[in-house]
This record gives C-alpha cells, structure tokens and sequence, in this order.
C-alpha cells in the first residue's frame, strides 16, 4: 500500500497580522493499494506502480477539486488523461471535478481511496483500474460546508513508460444531485 501525500497537503488560511485564525483542517493523503493482479510481482515492482499510479490520481485530484478557490479553471485536471478521454472529460467536467462549487472559499479532501486491479500479459502490467472512493469538503460563501464525493472507477494503461487515464465510470454526488459519467 502506497500513502501519496506531497503534493495533496492542505494549506492553512493567509494568516492577518494580530488576528488570532483557526487553521484549516488539512486534506487527507491518497491511499493507493493494489488488490487483485500483482501477485506475481515483487514488493518493490507493486510498490513503484501504485507510485506511479497514485501519482496520476493526485495530479487529477489536486487540479480537479483541490487549490485556491473560487475558481473557474478545472480543464487542467484532464492532463493525466489519453486525448480522447480528455475531450470526453471536458464534456464532463461537472461529474470529474469540483466545478459544481467553484464559488466555494475553500474544498479539502476527506477521502481519498484508491484500490488497484492489474491487467497482465505474462510477466507484464499491461492495465489497471483504480476503483476510487473519493470525499472532500467544500466551504461555501455562507460558510457552511457542502459535501462531495465520487466514486468508481478510472482505466489507465502505460505507453512510453507513463501512465495515463484512458477511461473512466464514476458518479459525483454534490449533495443534491447524482450524475454520471462514462468515456470509453
């Protein structure tokens, strides 16, 4: 099991001289494990692989849902992703990313698990499936918090020694409203 937390620490709020401020709590890490499909490997091979991958899902989770807020841009989240799936994404950027609350002060994770299942050919990880459960907070302008999270599953598979998000069945929950979204 792989903890990626780098790049996925909160940040406390700017802090005003002589003011006393509660900090922000902080994001969890991502948890990545691999569940199903690595068995043949040695410890070292599944570990270097739920790195890799886990560093895909953080740069999608971080782009996607995390950073300053308000804002508008979300499109950056989809960098992980092959071209088609992007283009499929961008369709979909109210069931990938946080851009239901982009209004909102502030969103941290509060969940973010990630199983991995291997795809083999012989000796060889050619495929894997993140199957996600993904939580996080959002602090919206009247200061009240406002739930997501998304869950199912991402397709990724390697090509010139990257991973990469070639698809993706996952359903958002913003609270008050379930959608979802499939690329092939």
């Amino acid at each position: 099991m792989a903890l990626v937390a780098g790049v996925l620490a909160g940040c406390s709020p700017d802090e005003v001289p002589g003011e006393q401020q509660t900090p922000t709590p902080r994001s969890v890490a991502l948890r990545v494990e691999s569940v199903s499909g690595a068995d043949h490997l040695d410890e070292e091979d599944r570990t270097a692989l739920e790195t890799e991958i886990g560093d895909v899902l953080s740069h999608y989770v971080v782009r996607g849902f995390l950073g300053d807020f308000p804002r508008r841009e979300f499109v950056a989240s989809f960098e992980s992703f092959t071209s088609g799936a992007a283009r499929h994404a961008a369709r979909d950027i109210e069931q990938l990313t946080a851009a239901r609350v982009q209004d909102a002060t502030a969103v941290r994770a509060t969940r973010l698990d990630a199983d991995l299942s291997f795809l083999v050919d012989g000796q060889d990880v050619i495929g894997a499936t993140a199957a996600v459960r993904f939580a996080f907070e959002a602090t919206m302008e009247d200061g009240k918090p406002r739930p997501l999270s998304l869950r199912g599953r991402f397709l990724l598979e390697e090509g010139a020694g990257e991973w990469s998000i070639f698809g993706y069945d996952v359903a958002l929950d913003d609270g008050a409203t379930l959608e979802t979204g499939v690329a092939p």
